[in-house]
This record gives C-alpha cells, structure tokens and sequence, in this order.
C-alpha cells in the first residue's frame, strides 16, 4: 500500500560532529619532586632515604570509593602508593586515542581497549595493588607527619586524575553515539577496509574510502562493492597491481556484495545481492492492497516546450498512434503524432514534472508567441505508435495483484542495491501472471525483479472466525463502535493457488520520484475465472478486441468479494477485507501520518486520505477494490541472478580465468605421503587406508624441517569446459545521497554507505 506521508519527504537533523582531540596524558611523577628531597636532605640528612618515595598516608581508605568502570584504590599505605598492573586495555597514559570510530578502543602508547563500556573496563579492573614497606621508625613517622600537608595535595591529585579519565571514557561514548564515521585505517597494502555493518553511514553508500581519496565521489566503482578483497585473514594474497586481483586464487572472479535498507512506520525491510544471490528480508504478515492495471501509459509534456496538445485534441492524438491497427477507424495524424513522440515522455530523470500531481493543463507561450492551453498529461493505450508498436502482441491485462509500498521516496538507503540488482541479466524479467497483471510494461514499472519464497514463507488469507455477520467489516462509524470485526489469517494452499512475487520500482503519477512497491500476482487454479476481468470500454478494449478475438470471452463483471484456496481445506474460503489501512498501523495519528482508514476504491491515491481518493496509481481501474488487507505475505524472499545452481559446468575447477579453455585443469602443491594408518589398533590388525596418497620419489613422509622444496603437478579432467556467473559492473551506478539522505549529507558521510 502506498504512504502518501513519505511522498513530502521527511527533513532529516543533521546530527554536527563532535571532534575529538588527541590527548596526551603525560606520566605523572607522584613522587616527591627533588627540589622538596634537597630540601629535607638540608634539614634531616639522615631521613633523605627515607622520604624520596613518600607518597601519602591513607590508612586502609578507599581513596573515596573512586570507581572508573571498578578502578579502586585500596588500602593505600603510607609509602609508595603507586597503581601497578593497570590493565584497562593496558592504559599506559601516553596518546589516547579513538581508534576505528569504536567505544572503548582506547589506545594510550600501543596498547588497546577493545569492546569496552563506560563503566566496564574488565581487563584489570584498574586496581591499585598493596605495597608492603619496612616499618618506619619514630623519627621518620615524625618527619611524615610533617609531610600530611604535601600528601593531602598528592592525594588530591590522585582524585582529580581518576575523576578525569572516567570523564574521558565517557566522552569517547558519547562521541561514538553523535560523531560522523571515522574511516579505518588501511590493514594491508592500499586496501582501506570497509566501515562496521552496524554503522549507520554503512546502509547510506558503497564508499568505503576516508572523505577526498575516491576516485569518484558520484559513480560506484569496482572496489566499492568487491570491498571484501584482500581483508585481512581472507588469503587473497594479491598485490592492487595484480590484474586479477579481483580474483580468487581459482581466478574466479568475485562477485558483488552489496545491502541497503528502507523502511515505513518504523519497520524496515533489508535489500541484498551476495554472491549473485538477491534477498529481499522484512517482517511477516505483511497486508496488501489489490489494484489491477487498466492498459494504458501516462506521459508529461516537457515543461520547456512550447507546445503542446490543445484539449480538445486529446482524441485524435490517441487515435493518430492507433491508425496500423484499424486504419478505417482511427486516422493518423502526424502533426499531433509528432508532437507525442517529442515532447511527451513517459518519466525522463533530465525533465522536472512539477506538475505531475497538479493541473492537467498549463497555459504556455506558443511559437507565434500566444498563450494557449495545453494538455501537461495524456494517458495513451499501450498499442500507441508512440511506444514503437513493442507492445502490439502483448497478452490481455486482465488479472489483478496486491501490492504495498515498502520504501520512502527514492529509497535512500537501498538505492546502490536496487541499481546493482537491477543491472543484472537475469533482472526485469517478468513471469505469465506477471505479464497478465502488466507488470512488464516498463513505462509503467521501471525496474522489476522476480523473487520466490524462503521455506517455512507463505501467504496468508482472512477467512473470518466462522460468522458471516462479524466477519464481513462494518460499513458506517456506528457499525465500528457497536462491534468488532473478526479476522482469522490462515495459510494459503500454494499448491492450488499460482504465486509470483515481485520487488518493482514506480512512482504515483509516473513522477520521477520513484518508490519500491513489492507485488503479489496470484491465480487459484480451483476457479481462474473468478480471479480475472476485462472493463469492455475505451481504446485498450477496443484494440484488443481487434488484435485479439478471445478478448470477449474474459470476465467483464468486477468481483467485489472473492474465495481462496486455504491448506487443509477441501473448499475455497471467502476472503475478507478490513477496515483499516493497514493491520501495523494502529495510530497514524499519533506519529504524525495521516488517515488510517481503507480507502476502499481503486485508482489514484495521490489525494487520501482527503477527497475520494483511491488506493493505487493513476492506471487502474476503480472497479478493482482494494480489499485491504484480506492477504498478508511473509517478505523473506530471494532469487538467484545468476546461472542456474544445478548447472554442471558453474564454477568447477577449471572455470577460473586462464583455466577455462580446456576441459583438463593442472594442479600444483608440495609433495607428501597421505593417509599411512597408524593407530595402534590399526597396525595390530593390519588394516591398511585404501585412499594412501603418495606425492614423492622416495615414497616416504615428508618433514616440516627435512622436506623436499620442489613442487609436483598433476591433473584433472573434468570432463567439460568450466563457466562463470555473468556479473554486470555498470559504470553509471550513481551514489549520490538522495532525498533524507541528501539533506543530513556531510563530507565524512563517504567513509561508510
């Protein structure tokens, strides 16, 4: 279903950074300074010993209880008193740095604390260890004694030292939880590696390089999404330089690894492509709504042109795209048919539509230099010259499907994905339902891509509690407060009802603001008829007719109510639609969103919840209700973009690069004997490994120190010439934050997507 809300767009906060300035902490000396010892030696030369290490006296006190993450002082005497073993992540009070943008990995010399909170610094527990001194003697207890003003001091300090470095863990949280991304610093030769998945700029692009070092800040490259190559502990074991360096040590090339996200009301839903696998992830039991298209394309005039189609043209201008279908009937005219293929489009990025959800007329300027009215939008039947006749064979649109709009406008968090998705050979294919539903017009659906069900996925239908008259919704507000409707969601029989599913790309109005919409196209095979229909009016109809004889014979009744297959029931059920917009919404209101109520007709949405607004998009009929909600689905889907898994020759031993010429693969490694038995039962019983491999000359075991360094080969004929997956790099992949995004936007945006 559509969120109209997100077709304004939300204006992000621009969180500002917090900068962090390298602190040093200097190794504080808490001994006596030895201006104050010179002096002591002058008035009690015997006590020099003595004093040189005095710190203070504290008894048995806890250094008032100072707890940084359970740093305690305890039991400090009266000498000496220095904090030993100071763990925390090896603290050495030299440097502390943020490294890695992490909370916790605080790097004071080269030691680390790593995955620590505030208040949870374990490694150590920063505890101040007991010193055992010689006892003092009544003369030097009364030179200390002389002292306790100094010691105050020294035990003052000792406090203000503790209370700073918990201020200082605490200010790394909190610059943790506000600061932008801070780029990690490269691993391995030239090879920044990738942002943590958990940070919020990671799902915003694919650009892992710190702000300034891309080769591009508007196109995705190659390395953005091969980010996994040469990480550390992977063994590429390649140089940058390497031309195959995006590349397994199979010469396989690696594939994509790509993710977004969107989201509606507070749900999100995650988009990926892995190794050529697409998912599509979100919740369960999501509610649709059904639309059906009616068999016609809106285009826009160009804004910048100065002409146009006059109203009363409207006809004939359809009818001049019409004329190689029935010349006797339709009359071309190739003034008005000029003037649609030039200067009305369908959505053309380069052209600003700002009228799309305005007027349907504009007074403009014409050549001659009058104002004239013309037509901002005309609404042409597919058969249209205008689309170069590609869709004059196409199979009648006469089967509805449920959809829901699953993304805010442009879907910024998932556009890299979509696009590389998209880029794909095996994307924008459309399956027999969804050819009937007209999901493969692309004027109307830009992109498109097919997905099937995870296991243990299914979908779902309300077939009410048993009583007719609770189950079916209430009709007036009275109704609503007098009773509640019931519902009961209960799986439905996929192995009599055809399911194809659908992730596709559309704006409302055909505006060049897109938004994700998934689509359900479903057809029980117990009664095709009930799940079909066909409006017997207007161009689509009448050209149809035409091309296609069998065009009267289907359904030409819209069904308002409909029944369904359900597991474990021999008889369909009738299927129920609710009241409300959508079963996750239980107060729009209060979040700020409008309506809440199904708008109950199909057609534009683009005015709800105000006016009569209906529930789809601008080419729909009105007639297709859109029982809200009668069927929810579970989003766990996904699809395979690349060769068929059960193909033979994908990715075997001899596909790599350089090996895929020739059926037999040769193989390097060093040389030992494999497999000899020698378990004590083994030998007893003499039963020897069958599978012993021996790679030597001498037929003996090599060594880790007495090994031979020389290499043997052998071979291995497959039997067939290896393949690879086809993976499309398009070079016009643009990353540029888009919509909430583009509005947050800042210059350290660019060191996570």
């Amino acid at each position: 279903m559509a969120d109209i809300e997100s077709l304004g767009g939300a204006e992000a906060e621009a969180v500002p950074p917090v900068e962090i300035v390298n602190t040093s902490l200097e190794t504080t000396n808490l001994g006596t300074s030895q201006p104050e010892i010179e002096t002591m030696q002058q008035d009690e030369p015997n006590k020099t010993e003595d004093i040189e290490n005095e710190f203070a006296e504290a008894g048995d006190n806890m250094a008032g209880d100072i707890e940084a993450g359970y740093v305690e002082a305890r039991d400090v005497e009266a000498r000496n008193v220095q904090v030993e073993d100071v763990e925390a992540g090896d603290i050495e009070a030299s440097n502390a740095e943020v490294r890695d943008g992490q909370a916790g990995d605080i790097e004071e010399g080269n030691a680390e604390v790593w995955d620590r909170e505030v208040g949870d610094i374990e490694a150590g527990d920063m505890e101040a260890v007991d010193i055992e001194l010689p006892p003092m003697d009544n003369e030097t207890a009364r030179s200390t004694n002389s002292c306790s003003g100094y010691h105050e001091k020294v035990l003052k300090t000792l406090l203000l030292l503790a209370v700073f470095i918990i201020c200082a863990l605490i200010a790394v949280v909190v610059y943790q939880d506000l600061a932008p991304c801070q780029p990690k610093a490269a691993t391995s030769k030239n090879n920044p590696l990738p942002q943590r998945f958990y940070d919020e700029n990671y799902m915003r692009y694919l650009a892992y390089f710190p702000p300034g070092s891309r080769s591009n800040p508007s196109y995705l490259t190659k390395r953005e999404v091969l980010w996994q190559a040469d990480a550390c502990g992977t063994q590429l074991n390649r140089e940058p330089s390497d031309p195959l360096f995006f590349t397994s040590n199979q010469n396989i090339p690696l594939e994509p690894a790509v993710t977004g996200f969107m989201g509606q009301f507070g749900t999100y839903r995650f988009l990926s492509m892995f190794e050529m696998m697409a998912m599509f992830i979100g919740e369960e039991k999501h509610g649709m709504w059904r639309f059906q298209e009616n068999g016609f394309i809106r285009v826009y005039r160009d804004k910048s042109s100065n002409v146009g189609i006059f109203p009363v043209e409207r006809k004939r201008a359809i009818e001049s795209g019409l004329y190689y279908v029935d010349a006797e009937k339709y009359t071309k005219d190739d003034t008005l048919l000029g003037i649609l293929k030039n200067h009305y489009m369908n959505v053309n990025p380069a052209l600003d539509f700002d009228y799309a959800f305005g007027d349907d007329t504009s007074i403009i300027i014409n050549t001659n230099g009058r104002r004239v009215e013309v037509l901002n939008w005309i609404d042409l039947p597919i058969y249209h010259e205008k689309f170069t006749r590609k869709y004059r064979n196409h199979a009648p649109i006469d089967t509805p499907a449920y959809f829901c709009q699953v993304s805010s406008d442009n879907f910024p968090h998932a556009k890299v994905a979509w696009q590389l998705i998209t880029a794909q050979e095996k994307a924008n294919k459309v399956g027999p339902l969804g050819i009937r539903a007209g999901l493969d017009i692309k004027e109307n659906f830009h992109k498109i891509i097919r997905f099937n069900q995870f296991p243990g996925a299914t979908a779902w239908a309300n077939i009410g509690q048993g009583n007719p008259e609770t189950d079916e919704r209430p009709k007036t507000l009275e109704e609503m407060r007098e009773r509640p409707q019931t519902v009961n969601y209960t799986p439905i029989d996929q192995n009599k009802v055809d399911i194809e599913i659908y992730l596709a790309e559309r704006g409302y109005r055909n505006s060049s603001v897109t938004y994700l919409q998934f689509i359900v196209v479903m057809m029980d095979k117990s009664d095709p008829e009930a799940y079909t229909y066909l409006r017997p009016d207007g161009y689509y109809y009448d050209v149809l007719v035409k091309r296609n004889t069998n065009a009267k014979n289907i359904n030409q009744e819209p069904r308002f109510n409909f029944k369904i297959s359900i597991r474990g029931e021999e008889e369909q059920k009738r299927v129920y639609s609710t009241v409300v917009y959508a079963l996750s919404n239980l107060n729009r209101p209060k979040f700020g969103l409008t309506g809440g109520g199904c708008p109950a007709k199909g057609g534009d949405i683009i005015d709800y919840p105000w006016g009569n607004p209906g529930s789809g998009f601008e080419t729909n009929y009105e007639e297709v209700i859109p029982v809200c909600d009668a069927i929810l689905i579970d989003i766990r889907f996904w699809t395979n973009l690349g060769d068929p898994l059960d193909d033979p020759a994908v990715k075997i031993g001899n596909s790599g690069i350089g090996y895929n010429s020739t059926k037999i693969a040769e193989y390097v490694t060093q040389p030992n004997f494999y497999g000899r038995f020698t378990d004590p039962y083994n030998v007893k019983n003499n039963i020897q490994n069958p599978d012993e491999l021996d790679f030597t000359t001498d037929h003996k075991m090599q060594g880790p120190k007495n090994h031979t360094d020389e290499n043997v080969t052998f071979r291995i004929d497959f039997g067939k010439i290896g393949t690879l997956n086809k993976v499309n790099f398009p070079e016009n992949i643009d990353i540029a934050p888009v919509s909430c995004v583009a509005e947050s936007e800042n210059k350290n945006d660019y060191c996570g997507p």
